[in-house]
């Protein structure tokens, strides 16, 4: 091989190498959380049974509750799930949050939620029985998970399963 092939080769490779980290620096990243005195989320349960679940029944959706019953700001982030059949997002009253997905698989971002002291919210986790498919019945377990600032609770796992039947 002449001189000028290897230099090209070279090149070539250095200009890919460069792109891939220009690209993977620009991809969403995890949300960094801060722990945070006084921050004191409490869950009223942590798994939840839907029992039998339609396949042709639409969407289901069960709410966790939670509470900020510290005395300083309760924030949330970097909700994902188990599974892409598996949706989760915050609700506030009437507000919600985007909704995410399996990390990797779904936007992340740089969203966070905050609960004031005293306030309640529900994470919401939503199960398509449809996503695998026909061959997709039976029994399911799926998770749901997000961190927190509070620095007893950094990292919080819902579950839910149930038995999807034509």
């Amino acid at each position: 091989m002449d001189k000028k092939a290897i230099i090209g080769i070279l090149v070539f490779t250095a200009l890919i190498i460069v792109g891939a980290i220009l690209f993977s620096n620009n991809s969403p990243s995890k949300t960094s959380l801060q722990k945070t005195t006084g921050a004191s989320i409490q869950t009223f349960e942590t798994s939840f049974d839907f029992k039998n679940v339609p396949y042709s029944g639409g969407n289901v959706e069960h709410p966790f509750k939670i509470k900020n019953f510290g005395t300083a700001d309760l924030t949330i982030a970097n909700m994902s799930t188990s599974c892409m059949c598996t949706q989760v997002f915050l609700q506030k009253g009437s507000v919600m949050s985007p909704r995410f997905g399996m990390t990797g698989h779904a936007s992340e971002g740089a969203w966070k939620g905050v609960l004031k002291p005293g306030e309640e919210a529900s994470i919401v986790a939503v199960f398509d029985p449809t996503a695998h498919g026909p061959s997709g019945v039976g029994p399911i377990s799926r998770l749901v998970s997000f961190e927190t600032n509070d620095p007893d609770h950094p990292y919080v796992e819902f579950s839910f399963s149930g038995v999807v039947v034509k």
